[in-house]
This record gives structure tokens, C-alpha cells and sequence, in this order.
């Protein structure tokens, strides 16, 4: 009998030593995690490996911010990977967030697959586009999107310890839907970013409609030619 329980002690043991997982764990404001190592994670965080990397170029200087941790947290379909987005506010400004969820060994050490896609091809869309740490500060403006982009407005809360900064932008995104519905709950926690409002247009295959000076020309011609047929019917 104390066999049976030997054995089943070293079973248990043996399944939770492989179930530990190891991550690269490092956090940083300004440089990438390049050089970080992976290191076995503490076991109240050793479900999942994260690698979370939002990059700027707001105010005409480039910021990077890159979190990559343990988690306790599982990965599910929707935070596997949020899709790489980027939001433009002007040709030389834009702001890039992408963020990975995975499951095994050292998993969250490439980040060469969470880069945005390039632009390419100009479309009729216009944005209100503006950036700042409060809604103040955001003083709109109207930037022309590229095919594919839409309107979108967020506040993001980037945190370090006890010290935090808050990111209001609007712009352009090639924000996938499915991405920006995960987002758009309120308080939305995702690769150590809190995403406390995230909104989005509706993506639109077509020049939004708008009624051009020649069409207004060609109804009051229309509507003048009638006075006549309506007076013979009178």
C-alpha cells in the first residue's frame, strides 16, 4: 500500500515538473529585450509566456515599450495573438502595439512575427487625428488613411511598477475586426497594457457617401423641369 502511494507521489510530482514552464522575462521603457534569457517562471505564473511590444513614434521621437512575463493565465483563441495593429496620426507619426500569448518553452523570444503589415495604397477615408497623455492635450486633427484603415480611438495605460503613463490617440488602424471587438471592453488587460476605451469605425469597402456639387445641380435641374408637368396635371 505504501508503495501505491509512493508511486502516485512521484507521478504527481513528475506531471507538475512538466507542466512548469520556463519564458524570457524582462521590461523595458526604452530598449528592446534582445539580450534577455529565458528563466524559469515562479509557480503562481507558470501557465503561459507573454510578449507584449508597443512601439512609437509620436512627438517625432521613437519610443519602445516591451513587457515579456510569466503568466497564470491560459491562453485562449482571442489572446493567442492580438493581431499587430499600427495608428497613424500623420505620415512621420504612429503608434504600433502587438502582443503574444503562448505555451511553451521560450516561446515569447521572437518578436519578428508581431510587426504591422506596410501601406501601401491611399483611399478616400479621413480620421480625426491627434495624441497626448489626456483628452486635452489631443487636439484633432483630419489625417487621410491608407486602403484597408479605419477610424479609431483609444486610451492605453502602460505601466512599470508603480509608475504608469496614459496614451489618448486617434487616427488611422489596419485593425482587424476581430481584434478590435476583443478590445473594445471597457478595461481590457492585454500583454500588461490596459486598454481602458477602445473604439472603432466601421470598416468601409467604399468612399463614404457624400453628395457632390454636380448632383446637387443635376436634382435642382430635375426639379425645375417638373413645374411645368405638374401645372398641366393641376
Amino acid at each position: 500500500m505504501k508503495g501505491i502511494l509512493v508511486a502516485a507521489v512521484i507521478a504527481a510530482l513528475a506531471v507538475a515538473a512538466v507542466e512548469s514552464i520556463s519564458c524570457v522575462q524582462c521590461h523595458s521603457w526604452e530598449d528592446s529585450c534582445v539580450d534577455a534569457t529565458v528563466s524559469d517562471c515562479p509557480a503562481d505564473a507558470n501557465n503561459s509566456c507573454i510578449n507584449s511590444v508597443a512601439n512609437s513614434s509620436l512627438g517625432a521621437a521613437v519610443h519602445l515599450y516591451q513587457d515579456m512575463f510569466c503568466s497564470a493565465e491560459n491562453c485562449s483563441a482571442e489572446t493567442d495573438t492580438v493581431t499587430a495593429f499600427a495608428v497613424h496620426v500623420s505620415d512621420n507619426e504612429s503608434f504600433q502595439f502587438a502582443s503574444q500569448c503562448c505555451q511553451e518553452a521560450g516561446c515569447n523570444s521572437d518578436s519578428s512575427n508581431l510587426a504591422p503589415p506596410l501601406r501601401s495604397v491611399a483611399s478616400d477615408t479621413e480620421c480625426a487625428a491627434c495624441y497626448g497623455p489626456n483628452e486635452t492635450s489631443c487636439v484633432e486633427g483630419v489625417y487621410r488613411c491608407y486602403e484597408g484603415e479605419r477610424c479609431v480611438s483609444l486610451v492605453a495605460e502602460f505601466t512599470n511598477g508603480s509608475v504608469s503613463e496614459l496614451l489618448v490617440l486617434k487616427g488611422c488602424s489596419n485593425i482587424s475586426d476581430s481584434t478590435c471587438q476583443f478590445l473594445s471592453a471597457e478595461n481590457k488587460t492585454v500583454g500588461g497594457v490596459i486598454f481602458r476605451q477602445f473604439e472603432c469605425a466601421i470598416l468601409s469597402t467604399t468612399s463614404p457617401t457624400t453628395t457632390s456639387t454636380g448632383s446637387k445641380a443635376s436634382l435642382s435641374s430635375l426639379a425645375l423641369a417638373s413645374l411645368p408637368l405638374l401645372g398641366l396635371l393641376l
